[in-house]
Order: C-alpha cells, then structure tokens, then sequence
C-alpha cells in the first residue's frame, strides 16, 4: 500500500511538489514515477496544486508526463479553471499544451468554465489564449449567462472587446432574458455599449421576455443619455412597445429624464404612439404637470397635440385643466393645442378650469405655485364665449 501523507498525496510526490523537484528528479531519487493522478482530501492533483503556486516549471513536467488535466477538485473546479482566475497566463498556456485537455468543463455548482472565470477576473491575454484554443463562447452558466455577459456585469471592456472580436454570439439571452446589450444598457458604461455595437449580426431590438423591454428602453430608464445616443445612431428601434406598449420615449417621459428624451426627440421618434392605457406622451407629461417636459415634446416634428385617450376622451390640454398645471396648459396652447376639443363626457379643458374655480381649486392650485398665467387664463376662458347659450353648460357638467 502507498505510504500517504495527511493531505492525501504519496510521499514522494509530496515532498517532490514542496521542493519543486521535477519528475525526473523524483525518478532519480526514488526509481519510480510518482502518480500524477492521486489528490489531496480536497480532490487536488499535483496539477491542480502546481497551478495554485503558481510553479510553470513542476507545471510542464507533470503536463508532459500526461497528467488528466480534466480532473476536477470537490469544488469541482479543473486546473484550467484556477489558472483562470489567476493573472498567470503563463500557466494557463502550459495547461494548453496538453494532450486532450477539455476547455469546456463547466463547475458543478455554478456551470461556469474556464472562459467564464477568465471573463469575470477581466485579464484580456487570459481569455484570448483560452479562445485561441478554441473554448466555446457560447456556453451558458446556470444562469444563462455566457461569458460575453459576463464581461459586460465585471465592465471589463479588454475581456469583452476580445470576445467580439472572436465572433462571440452577442444575442444570447440568460435565464432573465437579458442580452449582453440590455445589461450594458442599464450601467453607465458607454464604452461597454459601444464595443458591443462594434459586432457583427447584433440584434438591437430583442426583447426582454418578461416586460418586453429592449435595450433602448433599458437606456431610457437608466437615463444615461449617452447609451441612448449610442443605441440611436446604431439603429436601435425607438417604436417598440413593451408589454404595457410603453416606447422608450413614455418611459422617459415618465422618469422626468429631459436629457435622454431630448436625444430621443431629435432622433425622430414617433411622439404620437399611444401604451395600453392609450396616453401619448404629451398625454402622460401634462398629467403628471412636466411643463419642462412638455416643451421638449413640443419640439418634435409631427407632433399631435389632440389625440385624445381611449377611456374617456382626454387630450393633453384637459389632463393639465385637471391637475390646474398654468405652465403646462400655456406650452399647449401657445403649440396650438385644440380648446374646444370635449372628452367622452362632452367637456372641454376650459370647462373643467371653471370647475376648478367653482369648487375653489384654483386657491390650491397657487398655493402650490402654479397659479395659471394671464395669458393662459385669457385663452381659456375665451372658451366661454364659445359656449355661451349652450345648455350643456360647464356647471352641469360632472367628470
């Protein structure tokens, strides 16, 4: 029976590894060639424990000694593994030089390989010599998650920059549904966006399978406006509609973000898309009385300003009468936007100002600072001749 030390390795070969003695020396020694193949308690190899010393000379000869390179530790990691966390790719390229040595094991718990380890510890010349040997990129952790998406959640763009080169499919989605893309898009790292716009066949309006967002409407709702410049200029689709049919430009609207919807405006997005809800985003900035906004969607060309919601009938101009918004009701009217438009319950934006200050809002409308300007009164009320002998009058209406 072998003679084991308490880490599990024989004698010999224990104390060759602890003295950096090479196998021929040990041969010399004690006229027999130790077993490569023996591990320690914790399943490491005299492979696997050169690696970790990070020893290229006990390394080479245990690797030409034809030593299972594949073994794998009870962390379930391989020699190659742990060379690819480290930044020695001088290691990593002796383990290269052995005989059927499997790039593409994946580790038990996580389904990581040695690329996805490479991509995550960010060392370029690591990954490169790991594609050079043909590791696969498209393989997927249990999460879903390629090494490509990896490098994206680490930002490192040398490692990412790499595997485009290497014709990484950059289309892949995880088990989220995310591509590379979206995920770069929801960090602030434009370079990292950037690099993965530099590949061939990427496809800039995938969806998310959950919310049906792409990556321009991740970019909107982070609100780096650079990223959403980038996705622009690229081609990425400003129509698309998630699964509440809000495009990228509702979302900034709704995140108040002036800077991204402005980029968005200039790109000639559609401005008159209506969600689920069936409100534009005109609609949604005069209910939530953004006059900043407002301005900014007055900008865009073609530009309805009376579409009209699908519940009740509202424009704009009646969602900022309801809220008593002055800022907001002069930008629509000065554009142009319609005063005699009624909802489904035949009112109109002057109409409900009227109900306003019939029911004593408009007192609360200045405490609030956004008493309406003279003019912007003058125009509305200037409604009121429009009606007058009507029976339909603004005091028996109810909304």
């Amino acid at each position: 029976a072998s003679v084991t030390v308490e880490l599990g390795l024989s004698v010999c070969l224990s104390v060759c590894l602890l003295l950096s003695i090479s196998l021929l020396g040990c041969l010399f020694v004690t006229e027999t060639i130790p077993s490569t193949q023996q591990a320690t308690k914790n399943g490491d190899t005299a492979v696997i424990i050169a690696v970790k010393r990070h020893d290229p000379a006990t390394l080479r000869e245990l690797v030409r000694a034809e030593s299972d390179l594949n073994l794998q530790n009870q962390e379930g990691l391989t020699p190659l593994m742990i060379a690819a966390r480290s930044w020695r790719t001088d290691i990593t390229n002796i383990l290269l030089e052995g005989e059927n040595i499997n790039l593409d094991i994946q580790e038990k718990g996580t389904g990581w390989s040695a690329l996805h380890i490479s991509a995550e510890t960010g060392y370029s010349a690591t990954t490169v010599a790991l594609l050079k040997a043909e590791a696969n990129a498209h393989l997927k952790t249990k999460n879903g998650d390629t090494a490509v998406i990896i490098a994206v959640k680490s930002c490192h763009p040398a490692t990412l920059r790499e595997l485009v080169r290497a014709g990484s499919d950059l289309n892949l989605q995880n088990q989220e549904g995310l591509t590379p893309l979206m995920i770069a898009a929801t960090s602030w790292r434009t370079d990292i966006t950037n690099i993965l716009l530099e590949g061939e066949n990427i496809n800039l309006d995938i969806q998310e399978k959950g919310t049906g967002w792409s990556a321009l409407h991740f970019s909107a709702e982070t609100g780096n406006s650079a990223t959403t410049v980038a996705l622009l200029k690229a081609g990425a689709n400003p129509r698309l509609k998630d699964k509440n049919g809000d495009t990228a430009v509702i979302i900034a609207v709704k995140r108040h973000d002036p800077a991204t919807l402005r980029e968005l405006v200039r790109a000639g997005s559609d401005l008159n898309l209506q969600n689920q809800e069936g409100l534009t985003p005109l609609m949604i900035a005069a209910r939530r009385g953004m006059a900043d906004i407002t301005k900014i969607l007055l900008e865009g060309e073609y530009i309805n300003l009376d579409i009209q919601e699908k519940r009740i009938g509202q424009s704009a101009l009646h969602f900022s009468a309801v809220i008593g918004d002055a800022a907001t009701i002069e930008e629509l009217l000065l554009a142009g936007a319609n005063r005699h438009i009624k909802d489904k319950n035949g009112v109109t934006a002057t109409e409900i100002t009227e109900q306003r200050a019939q029911y004593g809002l408009e007192s609360e409308t200045l405490a609030m600072g956004e008493m309406m300007s003279q003019s912007a009164m003058r125009q509305l009320k200037s409604e009121s001749k429009d009606i007058e002998g009507d029976d339909t009058s603004s005091s028996c209406k109810i909304l």
